[in-house]
């Protein structure tokens, strides 16, 4: 269980391993940047690349998630946070609701 923090517009959401629609990892990084919140949902934009490849990439926007889900990820280890400027003034989320 990870500790998590409130998220703010700026923080990196990212996962170092892809998962294919065959179900297997492989070797490439896909990362979201926060560009905007509203007090049920969280927009981001995707940028994901394959490792072997660096000129083969891609980037979305437009998508969005609820609040509690990405809380609820963030704490199963299901995807990592980089908050930035630190977790110093947020405040620890104890409960999804």
């Amino acid at each position: 269980m990870n500790e998590v923090y409130n998220l703010r517009i700026g923080d990196m959401i990212y996962h170092p391993r892809a998962i294919n629609r065959k179900g297997e990892r492989e070797d490439s990084s896909i990362s979201a940047v926060i560009y905007k919140m509203t007090p049920k949902y969280v927009y981001y934009a995707v940028c994901a690349k394959h490792r072997d490849n660096p000129g083969d990439h891609f980037i979305t926007t437009d998508n969005r998630v609820k609040k509690k889900s990405i809380y609820k990820s963030i704490e199963e280890g299901s995807c990592f946070v980089s908050y930035s400027n630190g977790t110093k003034r947020r405040r620890k989320i104890e409960n999804f609701s």
